[in-house]
């Protein structure tokens, strides 16, 4: 009953928030806060914006914000926006399809974490660590930095490679949240596709557990990847994104990273 009244709780917040009365804060740069009746809240990104508050932007401040359709809105002078004024008023030039498909998986990603981290937060954990790389992403560098999330009552992770290649298998054990490992490693020296799992268990069972896959592939290939996605770049550099944020976000959005 219990899970099944929380389930119901994180619809009903994701329905409200897909509606078209609310925006999301996608970029920030500067500070800004949003007003809801007396109460003033630092903005930050992923924070949602909706038609019963209202911006109050200092001075060299920038804002993007998202709607569920795939839209930016942008502010960037001092002052205070009510939602129509921003709606109306503030519409970024990103019409590309493939800059709308890009908006519109980060309104569902950071939809998805505000819903786990308000109404789920803690009740279903299950046994999914890996946060970094991502399922299916291609890698060029030199190194591999995984990341995976951390559970209090666990001190100690034990991290599995597995080559695909070979089927050798590589376990360390750590008490961190991310480990690195260079590409001259034995598990590395043959083959390109290899997957990854996170686990507190120092022995568990493999074949039921859940393996996430990269492959590793050349900076040649990574160029040539990340130059199907120009529009996209283009528009991401007129919304001010440096460059080293629009790698970022290929990589989480896309799984092409480097």
């Amino acid at each position: 009953m219990e899970k099944s009244l929380i389930i119901i709780l994180a619809c009903c917040f994701s329905w409200s928030l897909n509606a078209q009365d609310s925006l999301c804060v996608f970029k920030i740069k500067g500070s800004a806060y949003s007003k809801m009746m007396s109460s003033i809240t630092p903005i930050s990104k992923g924070m949602f914006i909706t038609d019963k508050s209202k911006l109050l932007v200092n001075e060299s401040s920038e804002i993007t914000a998202i709607n569920a359709n795939g839209e930016a809105f942008q502010i960037n002078k001092v002052g205070e926006y009510n939602f129509n004024t921003i709606i109306e008023q503030h519409s970024a030039e990103n019409s590309k399809s493939l800059t709308s498909k890009y908006f519109k998986l980060m309104w569902n990603e950071l939809l998805k974490n505000e819903s786990g981290k308000t109404i789920i937060g803690g009740v279903f954990r299950g046994d999914v660590l890996m946060e970094f790389p991502k399922d299916s992403t291609k890698l060029a560098s030199s190194k591999l930095t995984f990341k995976w999330k951390i559970e209090e009552e666990n001190k100690t992770y034990y991290l599995f490679v597995k080559n695909l290649s070979t089927d050798e298998i590589f376990k360390t054990a750590t008490n961190g949240s991310e480990l690195t490992l260079y590409k001259d490693q034995t598990i590395f020296s043959e083959g390109t596709d290899f997957e990854w799992m996170v686990s507190t268990s120092e022995f568990p069972n493999l074949k039921n557990k859940m393996f996430y896959f990269i492959n590793l592939v050349s900076k040649a290939e990574y160029k040539l990847q990340i130059a199907t996605y120009h529009t996209l770049i283009k528009d991401l550099k007129n919304l001010g994104l440096s460059e080293t944020e629009i790698e970022t976000s290929i990589c989480e959005t896309y799984g092409i990273c480097k």
